[in-house]
């Protein structure tokens, strides 16, 4: 049988506001959960109240949120475009051309979910461009074409990686040719401070963990898992995870890993096997290495990441909504009809996207698949994962982005 071991889930790296902006991918931390509360459960007949209604172009990017600003990227016409809107209304406020438009089988347009730092929001383009550009005027500060400047290759399906940043150096992925997989930049000025491994590019975004009080960045290749010093690249340990699509070879490790305090990983890709994989990072005298507690066909995450929440993982297993006992690797419960869908957790509810458009509050509850609200709330293919900031779940597919008001507004004071 499997150790019972301990379960907690660090507040790493929480922003200043708890669960106010979603400067990132997935939120704060990087694990699709936010730390907003008092969600609201009784919705409309015909759904929650839709703020506003946005049209924007094709693409994949997520939504960025930070200092009443919005960011997401997407194609119009001949070029990709990241963009900015204003929260309360959706206006645009400005637009900067990142690269030539992209045209894929799996659907046009940018798959980077750009991050906000400060006063600079950074973007890649599905061609591997690279801007850092200023939040409130969409002037550029510095850019780099990483084809061009590192011999950098898109993999099949265009440039996903969603950058990092920590300190003053940005994370990202390049594969490619040799030691150049991974690299940090230093995100004021662009410059390259390290580059590391040799492998081609996958679709998954890094994570920062600390485990034994070493920082790492954990990075997902073609070939797998690798976890990389921060302070210079140097490799610290690996685990092989390979992810090919049967028919045509390429690689499909595309979503990110993520963390459970204090040394755990779970890993998942729709055609790897096993699936999903929860790992332990163990330190044996001064190195690091891998034990594998469990691997399991049962949760295959296909294009969007799961999630965790009190010892349990909640995902897509390719269409099938599951819940997993993250001990035992058991499976609690399962729900289709949201097909290749995404989810977020707030105040103990999984806010689910399926793939059409159909938004669904459901409670984070092992024990039972309990939806406590539906609606159809956008129509085409919705691939992108929600935002939440500010009391407000922003959602987007091809053709438009709307704002739904999620979280109630004004808190009665309790009776004294």
């Amino acid at each position: 049988g499997i150790m019972q071991w301990e379960l907690t889930y660090s507040q790493e790296n929480v922003n200043d506001k708890p669960g106010s902006d979603w400067p990132q991918w997935r939120g704060p931390n990087r694990d699709g959960i936010s730390l907003e509360k008092s969600i609201i459960k009784n919705w409309p007949a015909d759904g929650p109240e839709i703020l506003w209604r946005k049209p924007i172009g094709e693409g994949y990017s997520g939504i960025a949120v930070s200092n009443s600003k919005i960011f997401s990227m997407w194609d119009e016409a001949d070029s990709q475009y990241l963009v900015c809107l204003d929260d309360q209304n959706g206006n645009e406020l400005w637009r900067y051309r990142v690269d030539s438009n992209y045209v894929s089988t799996w659907g046009d347009g940018p798959l980077v979910t750009p991050i906000v730092d400060q006063m600079t929001v950074y973007a890649i383009s599905t061609h591997g461009f690279l801007h850092a550009v200023n939040i409130n005027n969409g002037k550029v500060i510095w850019s780099q074409n990483l084809s061009d400047k590192y011999g950098y290759e898109p993999p099949p399906y265009g440039y996903a990686v969603s950058p990092l940043i920590e300190n003053e150096k940005l994370f990202i992925e390049m594969g490619g040719k040799e030691n150049f997989t991974f690299a940090a930049l230093n995100k004021y000025t662009g410059e390259l401070i390290w580059n590391s491994q040799t492998d081609d590019a996958a679709y998954s975004s890094p994570i920062a963990i600390t485990v034994n009080n070493k920082r790492q960045i954990v990075y997902m290749s073609a070939k797998g898992l690798f976890s990389v010093s921060p302070d210079d690249g140097r490799l610290l340990w690996e685990y092989n995870s390979e992810a090919r699509c049967p028919a045509t070879g390429i690689s499909l490790n595309s979503v990110s890993p993520f963390f459970i305090a204090p040394d755990k990983i779970f890993i998942s890709g729709g055609h790897s096997t096993p699936g999903g994989a929860l790992l332990q990072v163990i330190k044996e005298g001064e190195e690091f290495a891998i034990n594998t507690l469990w691997e399991s066909e049962e949760m295959k995450n296909e294009i969007n990441s799961s999630v965790y929440f009190e010892n349990h993982i909640y995902g897509f297993d390719r269409k099938t909504l599951k819940c997993i006992n993250t001990i035992s690797g058991e499976v609690k419960w399962e729900k289709k009809g949201f097909n290749f869908g995404s989810l977020i957790i707030a105040d103990g509810h999984l806010i689910v996207l399926g793939e059409r458009g159909k938004l669904a509050l459901v409670e984070a509850n092992p024990n039972e698949y309990n939806e406590i609200a539906i609606a159809q709330v956008l129509t085409g293919r919705s691939w992108t994962s929600p935002s939440l900031a500010n009391g407000k779940l922003y959602l987007r597919n091809q053709k438009e982005l709307i704002s739904i008001e999620i979280i109630e507004k004004n808190q009665p004071l309790s009776k004294i």
